[in-house]
């Protein structure tokens, strides 16, 4: 009986643990996926930077896409393992530790999602968005990524909560937290610093609230410049080499930017012309990131939740609408609009549907002649589809044998090892045929519409040569499928290639079972930005002379 007193009183925190232990299942397993090739490229820069690392003597990692702030904990996590038991392979070892890190966060976004929903709404809208949360395609997809978009959700978390926090009382110790959050999150990408409106609007909800507005603005602007001050001592000792070294820091956020804005046009932003933000992500994004069902409903709930706002005036609503618009609107109308830049948004995202879906349903349930209840029902619709959507990618991604290995060991059993193979230049999917097929020519694809009699002359004499072709992912074929205009000698070469007129047929293909359609809604080519999966689940063809 005790037990039970126990589990009753202690049944919400029971709840959530055990939320976070399915969470851990499903982010967890299989970290070491694509081992030993290790295909992602923004992991594998970023372990690059971390072997370039020799404590004390060198630690400038020469690598500023991403801030030093990671790699650093990344790299002494790895220091302090070798410091008991030596690695060869430093560089497997950042791999993998990184990917640990991106685990061990995405599982905490679940109680911090329950935590920041309680204090936004009450426990009701904290359970509701931790259960949505631990069933996310995006956090599960990220949390075996060893990038940083899951420490920028997490620190987003906890920004979002303690800026709540100053909109009822800002105290020092309060101002200190946002401060080092802000820093954390500038330490981990630069292009965090548009958050550091949350404080600034809470400190001004707070002062305008007791002042005369011009006392208001004075004081919003030294309390935030406070702020301002602590996340810059954040930010120069956890990224001491973007002084040190501002050149090369300049030159870095030059090149990204011009990709993310489109003035530098490379072979891997193809598939975003003509796209049209917001409908893009909408359309492309988050029916994989969220899933179709949360998608629909998280418009609808976004107008709501701006009309309780403009009726209640409740300053967390605007808080919370604000972070998920300081988060979206910069990444939507870049040129690149690759799904990483967004994934950020989801937590706010869950909060948002969990309010005005709780709200609706409430509504619904107080009609004295209704016996239905639809606030059980609702939810629990929502979270089997979430699961159902979740665990299909778990099991099309992480449970399966890789698309790129199991390609290869099919090659091995089926292709003549001395046969003259033809595949893509720029893509880590080839590197497990090199072990079973001994003459692979990589052709540079993306510049066929390039000079193209010299490119055309050459693809002949390949084709001419060759008795296969391997496509390792999507990657050239869906860009060039889609943008005929744009890439009129790569969409024809595709076509003839899928249709035989190049006298090679297809005789093998990822295949796609139900688990696999669920996922991609039917394709896995067309249906999403081709980042959702070009990097853990391509989709590889093979073709044969006839």
């Amino acid at each position: 009986m005790r037990i039970l007193r126990i589990l009753k009183r202690h049944k919400l925190a029971i709840f959530i643990v055990l939320l976070s232990f399915i969470g851990a299942i499903l982010r967890s397993f299989n970290l070491n996926w694509g081992s030993p090739f290790y295909f992602h490229p923004d992991e594998r820069n970023i372990a690059s930077a971390i072997v370039n690392l020799q404590f004390p003597n060198q630690m400038n990692p020469h690598f500023f896409a991403y801030g030093s702030f990671p790699i650093y904990l990344i790299y002494f996590t790895v220091f302090l393992i070798n410091s008991f038991h030596k690695s060869q392979d430093v560089f497997i070892q950042g791999i993998f530790i990184s990917r640990f890190y991106s685990a061990f966060l995405s599982i905490l976004i679940i109680p911090s999602l329950y935590l920041l929903g309680k204090k936004l709404e009450g426990k009701k809208i904290g359970i509701i968005a931790a259960a949505f949360g631990t069933f996310c395609v995006g956090f599960i997809q990220f949390a075996h990524f060893g990038t940083f978009e899951m420490w920028l959700t997490f620190l987003g978390v906890w920004l979002l909560y303690f800026s709540l926090d100053l909109t009822k009382k800002i105290k020092l110790s309060t101002i200190f937290i946002v401060g080092a959050i802000f820093g954390l999150l500038m330490s981990t990408k630069i292009s965090s610093f548009p958050l550091i409106m949350l404080p600034t609007v809470s400190i001004f909800i707070n002062l305008y609230s007791k002042k005369k507005i011009h006392f208001a603005i004075l004081l919003t602007i030294l309390k935030s410049i406070t702020i301002l001050c602590v996340s810059f001592l954040v930010f120069m000792l956890t990224n001491p080499y973007v002084f040190l070294n501002f050149s090369s820091f300049i030159s870095s956020m030059r090149y990204e930017s011009s990709l993310a804005i489109g003035t530098l046009p490379v072979f891997y932003t193809g598939e975003f012309f003509n796209s049209i933000p917001i409908v893009f992500q909408f359309i492309r994004i988050y029916p994989f990131l969220l899933n179709p069902l949360l998608t629909f409903l998280f418009i609808p709930s976004f107008v709501y939740i701006l009309i309780l706002y403009f009726k209640k005036r409740n300053p967390f609503h605007l808080l919370l609408i604000t972070c998920f618009l300081l988060l979206f609107l910069p990444q939507t109308f870049l040129s690149a609009k690759w799904t990483r830049y967004i994934v950020a948004t989801l937590p706010f995202m869950y909060l948002i549907i969990a309010i005005s879906f709780f709200n609706f349903i409430e509504f619904l349930n107080k009609e004295k002649h209704t016996l239905f209840n639809y606030q059980y029902t609702g939810i629990s619709l929502i979270v089997i589809v979430s699961f159902i959507f979740s665990v299909s990618y778990f099991i099309t991604v992480f449970v399966k044998q890789d698309s790129r290995i199991h390609a290869s060991l099919w090659a091995k059993k089926n292709i003549p090892r001395s046969s003259i193979v033809l595949s893509e230049i720029y893509d880590m999917g080839i590197v497990p045929f090199n072990q079973y097929l001994q003459n692979i020519t990589l052709f540079n694809f993306y510049d066929l519409d390039h000079t193209p009699e010299i490119k055309k002359a050459q693809l002949n004499n390949l084709l001419l040569e060759s008795e296969y072709v391997i496509l390792p992912s999507q990657r050239i074929l869906k860009t060039r499928l889609i943008n005929k205009d744009k890439f009129p000698i790569g969409n024809k070469f595709y076509n003839n290639l899928l249709n035989g007129t190049l006298d090679f047929r297809k005789i093998y293909e990822t295949s796609c079972d139900v688990f696999c359609k669920i996922t991609y809604l039917g394709d896995p080519i067309f249906s999403f930005e081709q980042t959702v999966n070009v990097f853990d689940r391509p989709n590889v063809i093979i073709f044969k002379k006839i």
